[in-house]
């Protein structure tokens, strides 16, 4: 079996979306035969119906893909006769469109049969007893592929089946429901919950809805596949109306918090109820949870949104919390900031932050701060750096930012408090906004730190090296300079690059002369190309009069590496100076190259050329004409420089 890579799953999934013009028509040696999974020919209105294809080949040539698609039918296609029983409920709920998988996983077909099950009821609801002629017509197969490159799928159709569908009456499906719901009770495992859920979905009666709705509204403990089934189940449900009455119902019960997927299947069935009533109305593909700019979808969330925010004062607690956030996050993202349900909703949501999850405040601060901005916040932002769950980065993260946008001196105790904090890893941008060159406060807690974590040989530990390294070079005092050095002789050697970096750096900052030779000596034992992952970080920290001639000495290396690192941290740090240097670099490279082409492509010299070009293009300090740039990027001679700039 073989997995396709991403790329070519890409390709796949986007050619899969227009089959018909794609596909080619199937060779007489390669087969694929329907049957009824089990043997069961007669089955009643809402049990499940396995169907199996069976896939061979007379030669090894071809190959079939073998991951079963349930809810996104991209390569098969169920034909039933006469489909005036039936209804094909997923395509409704697709707008009539194909969404590709993304993921395609490929056996090799033989003599002997390759199976594949699947449930019809996955995609059609059957809703008048008789008997259905049934044929799937498949883009499954493929000429087989030894180097992975995409090969236009076949098109298969399969045998007719007969099916014979008989009524299932109301109170057999309440047996059928009571013993569902029995077994979801005392399931154990997610696997045996997605399997009860799966064969509850299918039922099609009102008792059934019934369930699937109670369910729904109490499935936030359960697995994500077990949700999406009962969520399915309520499109499969032949009264609709009946599912968003029970809805509705919920919806407006003050009691009931109203989450955003209550809200989205909601709008989603509503509008797909229009659409078959109404023949001539262009499908919508409701399947995409409340699809944004689809003008009839908005219409009717809108009205729920406008009725929501009206009873938030009837509800208390998670309820009204909950429903405040679900109206905020449905709410259009250009919504006026006097938008009477904004309003009211940033009202509650302001004086209620401090009841939130920590979870759900991190993800309002994030993705909603510009509707929630408010400088009585402060207090729930300084309480919100107190969290010590698993989440605590992400959440100080957000809370500090806000603070300090708001109250940038409360914000200064917490930025301390962080540094100090040996487990924090809080995102150093933040943590280098005090204006203070340096901090004493910090000094005793970051040599502390260091000399703990170079002892350590764990891994993860260096993700921590690195980010304290980054904190002394921003704050530590020179009172602790021979501290520091004596750790960084007796500890270089096991230092990762970026934190040899910053600690040099900080080096730099107090006494250049004794740190230039050490960050020589440094560049002088790297192997090739690993400068990129020392200068950077070093140039980003400190960076002189000093720094910027060692780089102008290192830009006239023969070695491709060393003068396009160094071109490069030119064009971001040096001074206007620089560009005539560099402008004489590449004159020299054209002058030894010019001739050479074919070997300079050979030999990355063409890294050289494309950096240097960057380098005057794109420098901070200077800027050149447009028609200079363009000139300068026309010029390349070398295959690697021209794909970055001749289109």
């Amino acid at each position: 079996m073989r997995v396709f890579s991403p790329l070519a799953i890409v390709i796949s999934g986007l050619l899969l979306c227009a089959p018909s013009v794609l596909a080619q028509q199937s060779p007489s040696d390669v087969h694929v035969k329907l049957t009824v999974g089990d043997g069961k020919q007669t089955v009643r209105i809402g049990e499940g119906v396995k169907l199996v294809l069976e896939f061979t080949a007379d030669r090894d040539d071809y190959q079939v893909d073998v991951v079963p698609e349930r809810w996104q039918p991209t390569t098969d296609s169920v034909s039933v006769s006469p489909s005036s029983g039936c209804t094909y409920w997923l395509d409704e709920y697709m707008g009539h469109r194909t969404w590709g998988r993304d993921v395609f996983s490929y056996q090799k077909l033989s003599n002997i049969p390759v199976k594949l099950e699947f449930m019809l009821n996955d995609t059609i609801r059957f809703d008048r007893p008789g008997k259905y002629s049934i044929s799937v017509t498949t883009r499954r197969v493929s000429p087989a592929s030894r180097t992975g490159d995409f090969r236009r799928p076949l098109v298969l159709t399969s045998n007719d089946v007969t099916l014979e569908i008989l009524p299932m009456p109301a109170a057999d499906e309440e047996k059928q429901v009571k013993r569902l719901a029995d077994l979801l009770a005392n399931a154990h495992g997610y696997q045996a919950e997605e399997r009860i859920a799966q064969e509850l979905s299918y039922l099609t009666g009102d008792v059934s809805t019934r369930e699937k709705v109670k369910i729904f509204l109490n499935s936030q403990a359960r697995s994500g596949n077990y949700s999406q089934d009962i969520t399915y189940g309520l499109f499969i449900a032949r009264n609709r109306a009946l599912a968003i009455q029970l809805l509705e119902a919920a919806m407006r019960d003050p009691a009931v918090p109203v989450t955003h997927s209550l809200l989205g299947t909601l709008t989603s069935l509503r509008r797909l109820t229009e659409q078959v009533q109404q023949n001539n109305v262009p499908p919508v593909p409701v399947g995409v949870l409340s699809p944004q700019g689809e003008p009839e979808v908005e219409r009717i969330q809108r009205s729920y949104l406008i009725e929501l925010a009206g009873g938030l004062s009837k509800r208390s607690g998670k309820s009204q919390t909950t429903t405040a956030q679900t109206i905020l996050m449905s709410l259009p993202r250009d919504t006026a900031a006097n938008d009477p349900v904004l309003l009211e909703v940033r009202r509650l949501l302001v004086q209620q932050f401090d009841t939130l999850h920590p979870y759900d405040q991190e993800y309002l601060l994030r993705v909603y701060w510009d509707k929630l901005r408010d400088s009585s916040l402060i207090p729930s932002l300084q309480k919100m750096l107190s969290f010590s769950g698993m989440a605590s980065k992400n959440i100080h993260d957000e809370a500090l930012r806000r603070l300090l946008e708001l109250a940038p001196d409360e914000a200064r105790k917490y930025i301390i408090d962080e540094i100090r904090d040996p487990r924090s890893l809080v995102d150093f941008e933040l943590l280098k906004s005090l204006p203070d060159s340096s901090v004493p406060d910090v000094d005793a807690s970051l040599v502390e730190q260091l000399r703990t974590l170079t002892e350590s040989r764990a891994t993860a530990n260096l993700v921590y090296l690195r980010h304290k390294t980054l904190l002394i070079a921003r704050y530590a005092t020179r009172n602790v300079y021979p501290d520091l050095m004596q750790i960084f002789q007796d500890k270089q050697t096991l230092l990762q690059l970026d934190a040899r970096a910053a600690l040099l750096a900080y080096f730099a900052k107090y006494n250049e002369t004794e740190a230039l030779p050490l960050i020589e000596q440094t560049l002088e034992k790297l192997e090739r190309g690993q400068d990129f992952n020392f200068l950077p970080e070093l140039t980003e920290l400190y960076y002189s009069d000093a720094i910027e001639a060692l780089l102008n000495k290192r830009v006239e290396s023969d070695e491709p590496q060393v003068a396009s690192t160094a071109a490069y941290l030119l064009s971001l740090h040096g001074s206007a100076d620089e560009r005539k240097i560099i402008e004489r670099r590449l004159t020299r490279w054209r002058n030894d190259w010019s001739n050479r082409v074919n070997e300079a492509d050979g030999n990355l010299q063409g890294i050289v050329e494309r950096e240097l070009i960057m380098a005057l293009t794109r420098a901070k300090s200077w800027k050149l004409p447009p028609e200079q740039i363009e000139q300068l990027q026309r010029s390349c001679i070398t295959k690697l420089c021209r794909q970055n700039f001749v289109r």
